[in-house]
């Protein structure tokens, strides 16, 4: 088949996308349940964004199939809420008909509930139930208990203890559950009001992870097990290679619960292993706050400090006993680099101590990259992006880029003018124009993109396919217009012949975009050829036969079949020759129909 010719500079598509693609593609011609199935396994595998675009397309209509309709939206929640994207959700859910079935309908208040209860908008929580609550019939609700329990976890998220305490003994009163999840959540109410005996007996038959640990933390919190005993399981359980994400920064979490009686090393030791996990505790008990590492870190820096008999305010020295105890004792070292980026006055130190901090890892690997995120990006001591310093947020420009959260990217790179050490201009341009563009800041990257161009003297094969990529980003999101101007300052400046063939293809691709088909053609032919006017080489194939399509659709039917008939009888391939018979075929009818 002639397909579109795989753009030599993007290698992207992996493996496993290519397989999640067929995956999405071969469920058309399966029952509605079955793709369901399907969507839900890709789902699961780590490709949620891909999993509601291919419920999107295939989403059976509300008003021809409501029941499947129904099917499909719940799990379109499912998916939303394992995710966290509480927003998506929340927009979903407040586009609704008024006339779903009820049923249906308590079922999305429950979701809009907790999705508000997850971004810290308790008392809007708490508002949306009482209105349910407050029907008459309400407690024949089948979500009567989930809403009750909302409720526990929002005065617990407001530290209400008392009013979540009083809600509990209502609820046990009303109801006989033994739901895990209502115990977990009555231990929780337990352990929050010092009641640790009865929230080990509440969760005594539990064999859960989640009750485990729980009942650990009543244990240690009242006197059962000490500080050593705990901290040595944490580490026992955290080697083991079966703990998920959820369940170590559960356990590295009990193991910060064990060192604040420890010492300021435990501490550090401890928060910076919880914080190296991607994921925070899903157990309310066992959230932190990256703030208190930071705290953590200035404790024990402090501690080195007066030891050292360092002043207060001398940069200078602190930084020269950061540097020197950097090679041995590395959590030293980064509690003095941390305690100097957050208080020194000089922004050369500051920038002097973030980098030193960086080099105490002896490589940024995944781990890594989530303490410096948790660190950086969900911490109150550096919500300003700007207080960030410049080194760092390249690091967490890169991390940001790698997650896909471009809104994160585009906020750190927001303002920053001068580029990293060790890098080039030209790069930190294209990278910023990419991160602005993906960002939706369509007219400053295109600027950037300009001028980058504009200074762009010497052309050499690498740096040229790397602005490439960064225009076809601008392709991606339909700015063809100023991709076109941007290709057309490339081939004024001269560049290497294969780029010349290719960047005319791509302008081609960009004039086809904008429905301008006759331009589309004839740059798709010059691509084509380039080297010779008789050029039959793939790359010209399919420059002709993508010239072929544009004559067509500019309603040149007779150039378009002279040009797929002069590919026809060139190919040897069935499966080519049969798409070229078909464009031909369909040339004929749609002539003989006009």
């Amino acid at each position: 088949m002639f397909e579109f010719l795989e753009r030599r500079v993007c290698s992207g598509i992996t493996p496993f996308l290519l397989v999640l693609f067929c995956l999405a593609v071969a469920i058309k011609p399966v029952l509605a349940d079955e793709r369901l199935d399907v969507l839900k396994r890709i789902s699961a595998a780590g490709a949620p964004a891909l999993t509601l675009k291919m419920l999107d397309q295939a989403q059976p209509k509300i008003d021809e199939d409501l029941y499947e309709w129904i099917l499909w939206e719940q799990e379109r929640y499912k998916i939303l809420s394992k995710w966290q994207q509480w927003d998506r959700l929340l927009l979903k859910i407040e586009s609704l008909p008024v006339d779903i079935p009820e049923q249906f309908k308590h079922q999305t208040i429950t979701y809009k509930a907790q999705a508000y209860l997850e971004l810290g908008q308790t008392a809007t929580t708490r508002k949306i139930i009482r209105e349910q609550l407050w029907q008459t019939d309400a407690d024949s609700i089948a979500d009567y208990q989930s809403w009750r329990r909302l409720v526990i976890s929002s005065y617990l998220k407001d530290g209400r203890i008392e009013d979540a305490r009083i809600s509990m003994l209502r609820y046990d009163q009303d109801f006989d559950s033994q739901e895990e999840s209502w115990l977990l959540l009555r231990a929780t109410v337990l352990i929050q009001t010092n009641r640790y005996d009865q929230a080990i007996q509440v969760l005594e038959q539990q064999k859960s992870w989640q009750s485990k640990s729980t009942s650990l933390l009543a244990k240690f919190k009242s006197d059962q097990i000490g500080q050593a005993e705990l901290w040595k399981l944490v580490k026992s359980e955290t080697a083991k290679e079966s703990a998920t994400a959820d369940q170590l920064a559960t356990l590295w979490a009990l193991g910060v619960f064990a060192s604040e009686k420890m010492s300021p090393v435990d501490r550090v030791v401890a928060l910076e292993q919880h914080f190296r996990n991607a994921l925070v505790s899903p157990l309310a008990l066992f959230e932190l706050q990256a703030d208190k590492l930071w705290q953590s870190y200035y404790d024990y820096a402090q501690l080195v400090g007066n030891r050292s008999e360092l002043l207060v305010g001398d940069d200078e020295k602190w930084l020269d006993l950061a540097n020197n105890a950097a090679m041995l004792t590395p959590i030293k070292a980064r509690s003095l680099y941390a305690l100097l980026m957050a208080n020194s006055r000089r922004e050369e130190i500051v920038n002097r101590a973030a980098s030193g901090y960086l080099k105490t890892f002896s490589e940024i690997e995944k781990s890594e990259r989530n303490l410096l995120n948790h660190l950086f990006n969900r911490s109150d001591s550096f919500a300003d992006a700007n207080r960030i310093p410049p080194v760092m947020r390249y690091q967490l420009v890169d991390l940001a880029l790698k997650n896909a959260d471009i809104e994160e990217a585009t906020r750190l790179m927001s303002g920053m003018t001068n580029y990293p050490e060790g890098t080039s201009r030209l790069n930190w341009q294209l990278r910023q124009s990419r991160v602005l563009i993906l960002g939706g800041r369509y007219e400053e990257g295109s600027q950037i993109m300009q001028a980058l161009i504009s200074e762009y003297k010497e052309p050499n094969v690498d740096d040229t396919d790397r602005i490439l990529q960064v225009l076809f980003d601008m392709q991606t999101v339909n700015l063809h217009e100023g991709v076109i101007s941007h290709f057309n300052q490339l081939l004024r400046i001269g560049v290497e012949p294969r780029q010349h063939r290719e960047i005319l293809f791509w302008i081609a691709d960009s004039y086809k975009g904008l429905k301008k088909y006759d331009q589309a053609a004839l740059l798709y032919f010059q691509s084509a050829m380039l080297p010779a006017p008789d050029s039959m080489d793939p790359w010209a194939q399919t420059a002709r036969f993508n010239a072929a399509e544009s004559l067509q659709k500019s309603g040149m039917v007779d150039d378009a079949r002279r040009i797929y008939q002069n590919l026809l009888d060139i190919t040897p391939e069935p499966a080519r020759r049969s798409l070229l018979k078909h464009n031909i075929q369909q040339l004929w009818l749609n002539q003989n129909t006009q």
